[in-house]
């Protein structure tokens, strides 16, 4: 593992339920433009799973994004529906 993480540049949460359990995701999108996701809620208990790369964007998209945390976060919303979960509100930073 690297000792430094590129930095988050748009995170959004995403919530399911089903009549097996209710759970929430967290996805991330780095400057270094991948994109992950992680289990971090079950039936309302906090889960510590590890990141899942989702994607990583292509250099001349992710540079049309890096000043643009609003476009950002839409495009990282836009994965997430891709890869089937719900959004809910942006996350923290």
């Amino acid at each position: 593992m690297a000792l430094l993480s590129p930095k988050v540049i748009a995170q959004v949460s995403s919530h399911s339920a089903s009549e097996l359990a209710t759970m929430s995701w967290e996805w991330i999108m780095r400057a270094d433009g991948e994109v992950f996701y992680r289990l971090t809620e079950v039936d309302g208990r906090r889960e510590r799973n590890p990141w899942t790369l989702a994607t990583r964007l292509p250099p001349g998209e992710l540079h049309a994004l890096r000043g643009d945390k609003s476009r950002a976060t839409a495009v990282l919303d836009a994965i997430a529906r891709q890869h089937g979960h719900r959004i809910g509100q942006p996350g923290p930073g």
